[in-house]
């Protein structure tokens, strides 16, 4: 009859901290039960033990190995800190001393997990009195023993089995907010995006600025003429195969997660709004020709932030740390390169966030917030593009338009490259190189004089540039100063002595 008492109370202790107090069950036996305080600082974890306990030595070589057990727990929940509770139920206490054993242990390699031993073996009020003193942060209610057998017996087996309901009901809801949708529309983007960056290796190389331009790229001089689809069209094209897979794999373990928590059809909204809100924060604040999915990435970040604020327990608990350590690493490689657009990283982390309180998770409530969010996107895309009108102080690269210009001139679009260049040496650039272009461009169009100015800029700026050199012999040539000719030429051929066409020049000028 006190077995069955005490197996009774074992299982009503243990349907308290589930049901009443919504402890989460880490492993369920039948003399044995791991629970977790997810609320508590530092966190919580009971173990409760029905065991009758003869002696003191089975008693202290279990809670060693309960210790051990606890670290294993530690580790798994990835947590810093720890406080273990070993609670037995048993009918007597050990026949031997004992009592030392309820001093506190501290373990650990850090010694950062303090074991607590509680013996539950009094009457009812002793056994709540030392439940609330060793606990001490919320109320024990009575427990009621049925004196008939059968009703005691009965009523463990309906205790035993609501426990272990409510364990598999909270597991089978977890599992289902991870598995809500399938990832349809991920895939489907990348086969977009593999797709787009075959038709730009195949139409002049995803590298090449010009036909990114024609394709889509977010270029700004062009979206203020009104070409505002370079807002979308830039999240599917990528420069270079180390970024197509860089963020195709982002892409796919990221879209992946969203899509299946959120749905695809939210999970749309999320991608284009973030992907959209990336683009328009690159043009307000950035200059530069930008292509790639990243805004829409780190919306994915956003969104899984944004689940994390709905669920923050299960959101720590799985995969919480990890994602904010990966955000943060990303976050910082941005800002310590100078190449990477942090504009639209940004912009797409903000906009993933607000687009999934717009549409919210699934199978919740309408919210005052979605309205809140949906006002938040509208002002913020709406500021960022009007910011981006009237902004005069964007990143800009002296690289662009000398990039654009060199690109048409490959082409023999003299006329088409030529105001780049203007534009670059207007702006003050410090590279030779644009003073170069466009000393080969004014000499193509005849104005030796102008080239001349510009190829000695470039000399001053690059002593050893031979290329220039050579190119001022030849103008020098074009306005009859045959003695500067020379010594141009013969600099040249004092930096790259093995360039036959130099040598020839010489010898065609010596002969005049």
């Amino acid at each position: 009859m006190e077995v069955l008492r005490h197996d009774n109370y074992f299982w009503q202790l243990v349907h308290f901290f589930v049901v009443e107090r919504d402890f989460r069950v880490h492993d369920i036996r039948e003399k044995e039960v791991w629970l977790e305080e997810e609320d508590s600082k530092p966190r919580r974890i009971i173990r409760i033990v029905r065991s009758d306990i003869d002696w003191a030595n089975w008693l202290k070589k279990d809670i060693v190995e309960s210790a051990r057990k606890f670290e294993l727990v530690r580790r798994q929940l990835r947590l810093k800190n720890m406080v273990a509770e070993n609670i037995y139920v048993s009918i007597y206490p050990p026949v031997d001393s004992w009592e030392h054993l309820q001093k506190p242990m501290v373990v650990g390699k850090k010694h950062n997990i303090t074991v607590h031993t509680t013996l539950l073996f009094q009457e009812e009020v002793a056994r709540k009195q030392a439940l609330m003193t060793r606990l001490g942060t919320y109320y024990i209610p009575d427990f009621q023993i049925e004196s008939d057998v059968d009703q005691i017996e009965l009523k463990t087996l309906n205790l035993r089995q609501v426990v272990r309901q409510k364990a598999e009901q909270k597991e089978t809801f977890e599992r289902s907010l991870f598995t809500y949708g399938k990832p349809i529309a991920t895939f489907s983007f990348l086969l977009l995006i593999a797709i787009a960056f075959y038709q730009l290796e195949r139409s002049g190389g995803s590298t090449s600025i010009l036909t990114l331009i024609e394709f889509g790229a977010k270029y700004n001089p062009l979206i203020l003429e009104g070409e505002w689809w370079r807002f979308i069209s830039a999240m599917f094209l990528h420069i270079g195969l180390l970024h197509v897979v860089m963020n195709s794999l982002a892409l796919f373990y990221l879209g992946s997660a969203v899509e299946r928590i959120y749905g695809t059809s939210r999970f749309l909204v999320i991608y284009f709004l973030a992907g959209i809100l990336g683009s328009i924060s690159s043009f307000a604040f950035n200059e530069q020709v930008a292509a790639g999915a990243s805004g829409a990435i780190f919306g994915c970040f956003g969104a899984l932030l944004y689940f994390g604020t709905i669920h923050r327990k299960l959101f720590f608990r799985t995969m919480g740390r990890n994602l904010i350590i990966i955000l943060a690493l990303n976050l910082i490689f941005g800002f310590s390169l100078p190449m990477i657009d942090n504009g639209a990283h940004l912009g797409g982390l903000v906009g993933g966030f607000l687009a999934s309180a717009l549409v919210h998770l699934p199978k919740h409530r309408r919210q005052i917030r979605q309205l809140g969010a949906f006002i938040l996107i509208t002002f913020l895309g709406g500021g960022l593009y009007l910011f981006g009108i009237t902004n005069e102080h964007k990143v800009t690269s002296d690289v662009l338009p000398v990039q654009i210009a060199q690109e048409y001139l490959q082409q023999d679009a003299v006329d088409k490259a030529y105001p780049f260049l203007v534009k670059a040496v207007e702006q003050g650039t410090e590279l030779p190189e644009a003073y170069f272009l466009l000393a080969y461009a004014e000499a193509d169009f005849e104005n030796f004089q102008e080239a001349k100015t510009h190829l000695l800029k470039t000399i001053e700026l690059r002593p050893t540039f031979h290329e220039a050199h050579y190119n001022l012999a030849l103008v020098y040539v074009e306005l009859g100063s045959y003695e500067e000719a020379l010594a141009s030429v013969s600099q040249a051929l004092e930096l790259a002595p093995d360039e036959e066409i130099y040598s020839q020049l010489k010898d065609q000028i010596e002969t005049f």
